[in-house]
């Protein structure tokens, strides 16, 4: 065997008998590790969700009843609050065709987001639930969905009407 490579192999036989029978480690040498105790990070608190941006604006001109909502619905300055005064019936929002309601009542599809607010309405953000098409002059209070919060109502057409039902979406500083 070469001179260089005995010694080599030699060396390396030391070592690996010196760790086989070295003593254990003295007392105390590994307990600290095992008894060490880090500090507990806290994840950071998960900011509160957002509330959903309206996909519609409106403000209420005025506040009716049956009664008396023709008078602010002809003045078409927006859309009127109507309380139809039947219990378990939603407030009625409505806007003539002509004087606007065409333009953003029909477009509207379940799950977009109406913000109302001025007279009549509890302000706030809304939810479309369902929209529902009728023919006019067959539409009653009855078909006012009752589990709907706000319907907003304008016609299509000289023979069709739209019905949207929305839900009020809670309040997330509550």
């Amino acid at each position: 065997m070469h001179p260089v490579r005995a010694a080599v192999v030699a060396l390396a036989s030391a070592v690996l008998l010196t760790a086989c029978t070295a003593p254990p480690p003295a007392a105390g040498g590994g307990e600290q590790f095992a008894a060490a105790r880090l500090p507990l990070l806290e994840a950071a608190p998960e900011p509160p969700p957002e509330p959903p941006k309206p996909d519609v604006s409106r403000t209420m001109f005025a506040a009716a009843t049956l009664s008396s909502f023709a008078g602010p619905l002809d003045a078409c300055r927006g859309p009127v609050a109507i309380d139809v005064q039947e219990a378990g019936r939603p407030l009625l929002v409505s806007e003539h065709d002509y004087c606007g309601g065409a333009a953003w009542i029909p477009a509207l599809g379940p799950g977009d987001t109406v913000e109302l607010d001025g007279p009549g309405v509890e302000a706030g953000l809304y939810e479309v639930s369902v929209v529902d098409r009728h023919q006019r002059r067959n539409v009653y209070v009855k078909d006012l969905r009752p589990d709907a919060d706000v319907v907003l109502q304008t016609c299509l057409s000289k023979t069709q009407l739209v019905l949207v039902a929305l839900t009020k979406v809670p309040d997330a500083s509550v």
